[in-house]
């Protein structure tokens, strides 16, 4: 069994039954430990504080920036919820840049793209993920 057989494996986020088995589905991708990674990124940055009952802190802040304007300051405000979130429930990364999509469709459909690149801290391996933050409730 290698090393690629059981690390980063968990359950899939958002948590579902597979429809052959009906067992839990499974994160995993090429390589699996980026896979369960990412899923654990959309998770918390799509988490609001408060809403997990037994850990009431888990989450980001981004909702909070729903009706702020696409400008210079929700990037700035963004970026900084995205890293401070993402440094506190995910110790297996390293954030190394945040940066924001700049296509005029995107800030026409009131969606921000956020391009999240990081370093796995166990074996200094880069991956990236864009977030895409939608700015209407």
């Amino acid at each position: 069994m290698s090393a690629h057989d059981y690390l980063g494996k968990g359950a899939a986020f958002p948590f579902r039954f597979t429809g052959e088995t009906g067992g839990v589905a499974v994160s995993d991708g090429e390589p699996p430990e980026h896979a369960h990674i990412h899923e654990s990124i959309r998770h918390i940055l799509s988490t609001r504080p408060g809403e997990r009952f037994f850990l009431p802190e888990f989450g980001s802040r981004l909702h909070e920036l729903v009706f702020q304007q696409n400008d210079v300051v929700l990037r700035a405000l963004a970026k900084q919820y995205v890293v401070d979130a993402i440094k506190r429930w995910e110790k297996r990364i390293r954030v190394t840049r945040v940066e924001f999509g700049q296509d005029a469709v995107e800030t026409d459909r009131n969606v921000c793209l956020i391009h999240i690149t990081y370093q796995v801290v166990s074996n200094q391996v880069e991956g990236n993920l864009v977030y895409p933050f939608a700015r209407e409730v």
